[in-house]
């Protein structure tokens, strides 16, 4: 097989996967190259979900809105504030997202469905600040998970955090 074809192969995969890392793939067709960005703009091709989003699931009932449903299994980017679940100061590979600073820690827990309880791909660490929000992306699952902080409705397999930006 041409080295261009496993490149092909290789992109429609990395697509089919839906992989968060960034990847060009370059496909050369005489004069005119083509190139397929993987994630440059993820934020814009990952959905992002809200805490109003995630608020709609009745954790007493389980029943949920259609459009939340959805996103089970899926990869959605959902901004927050960590809370570790380890004892390392500077970065953690397993925490709870959550709507406000310091949620869980000092004050009552928010309910289930404005909990998500992230473990980050292969144990990945990645750095936080107790104040800073980010942007969570990963696999969500609409699930139930208990900690040593809170019970939450959401679990996801992290694959990226970044600082939070606003949308412009």
């Amino acid at each position: 097989m041409k080295s261009w074809s496993k490149l092909i192969v290789l992109c429609v995969a990395l697509m089919i996967l839906g992989s968060p890392a960034v990847h060009v793939c370059r496909i050369i067709a005489g004069a005119n190259p083509l190139t397929v960005t993987m994630t440059a703009n993820a934020a814009e091709k990952v959905p992002s979900l809200t805490w109003e989003n995630l608020r709609a699931l009745d954790f007493q009932t389980g029943k949920m809105p259609p459009e939340l449903k959805k996103h089970d299994g899926g990869i959605v980017r959902v901004p927050g504030f960590i809370i570790p679940l380890e004892d390392n100061d500077r970065a953690v590979s397993e925490f709870l997202l959550v709507p406000y600073p310091l949620a869980c820690i000092h004050v009552p827990a928010p309910p289930p469905n404005q909990i998500v309880h992230v473990k980050m791909d292969k144990g990945k660490k990645v750095p936080f600040d107790f104040y800073e929000p980010v942007w969570a992306e990963g696999r969500l699952k609409i699930q139930s998970t208990q900690n040593m902080y809170a019970e939450s409705s959401y679990f996801m397999s992290g694959l990226s955090i970044e600082p939070y930006r606003e949308k412009k």
